[in-house]
């Protein structure tokens, strides 16, 4: 039986050069590119942005991280002006524009479409029209161009503007239903390759920590809860409930990567993506991950040779 590999990629906007960074270590060790390695890519909001990349141009993490420091990516998508800062701050507009992310996107993706791509992709993004989440793959109709799904699955609320799409329907960031996209691209796998057996790296980008005091918290309202980031502490608890539902369908053919951010005295907020600083010390945070879990990395990688070759 022959085996299938899937990188599963959370959402983290923020923390995407963490991913990166354990990839690029994957790489060193394997002498062989993300692309070339595995035969599906899924990603939630900056998880679908790699995905989008990596399989639309067969690039290497490490060529990423080259078009993020040194081609500036992140900061050509996260173009601001003074007065949206000053309108984001009121919660009037979002805080950036989305037509420098559409151009950054289309420049680097050009006219691909998904049914273009030589491995498989799965990317959730929310409908507003019909009020669901959707899941796109290589078989989507219309066929999308791979440029306006990597522009939807980014678009953050409040941060980004809604993305209208082929069809005419306008989208969102598929992470605030399916963060941790690994159990609906197993599935789609397992439909997709009938007789294969699915091997899963899942990576997150980072476990945010709260602190609530329980005494204050008897007096607050809808203002002080969405003030102490009660959405996020919702998604995050979904997210680890969904990646142990994950683990226990998978059991060892499955390994995920996450730790809380907290250990590593590193910013949540989506701003410190496009800063230098913070960039190269998510970089060093994916290398500490990855030689963290080196032993559980070396284990996984021992059960696809048991079942494929690596090459």
């Amino acid at each position: 039986m022959r085996s299938r590999r899937i990188l599963s990629l959370d959402g983290g906007g923020s923390h995407l050069l963490i991913q990166l960074s354990v990839l690029a270590c994957l790489e060193e060790d394997l002498d062989t590119s993300t692309f070339d390695f595995f035969d599906m890519i899924a990603g939630s909001s900056s998880g679908g942005l790699i995905a989008c990349l990596i399989l639309g141009r067969s690039l290497s993490a490490e060529d990423l991280i080259y078009m993020v420091l040194q081609e500036k990516l992140i900061e050509k998508i996260m173009a601001e002006r003074w007065m949206d800062r000053f309108l984001h701050v009121l919660q009037i507009l979002p805080k950036y524009q989305g037509i420098s992310k559409s151009l950054a996107l289309q420049k680097e993706l050009g006219g691909l479409k998904l049914s273009s791509l030589s491995k498989r992709i799965f990317i959730p993004c929310f409908n507003l029209d019909t009020d669901r989440l959707e899941t796109f793959t290589n078989d989507s109709k219309p066929d999308f161009l791979l440029s306006e799904l990597a522009d939807a699955c980014t678009a953050a609320p409040a941060y980004y503007p809604p993305v209208r799409m082929q069809d005419g329907a306008w989208r969102i960031d598929g992470g605030i239903g399916m963060n941790n996209p690994g159990l609906g691209a197993y599935f789609d796998a397992q439909n997709y390759w009938e007789a294969s057996q699915i091997k899963m790296l899942s990576i997150g980008s980072g476990w945010r920590s709260f602190q609530v005091n329980g005494a204050k918290a008897c007096r607050y309202g809808g203002i002080q809860w969405s003030a102490k980031g009660i959405a996020s502490m919702i998604l995050r608890e979904k997210m680890i409930s969904n990646v142990k539902i994950t683990e226990s369908v998978l059991g060892n053919q499955i390994l995920y990567i996450n730790q809380y951010l907290k250990n590593y005295d590193m910013p949540d907020d989506m701003d410190s993506a496009n800063n230098p600083v913070f960039q190269q010390k998510a970089l060093d945070i994916g290398k500490q991950w990855y030689e963290h879990h080196q032993s559980r990395i070396q284990q996984w990688l021992q059960n696809q040779q048991n079942n494929v070759p690596l090459l």
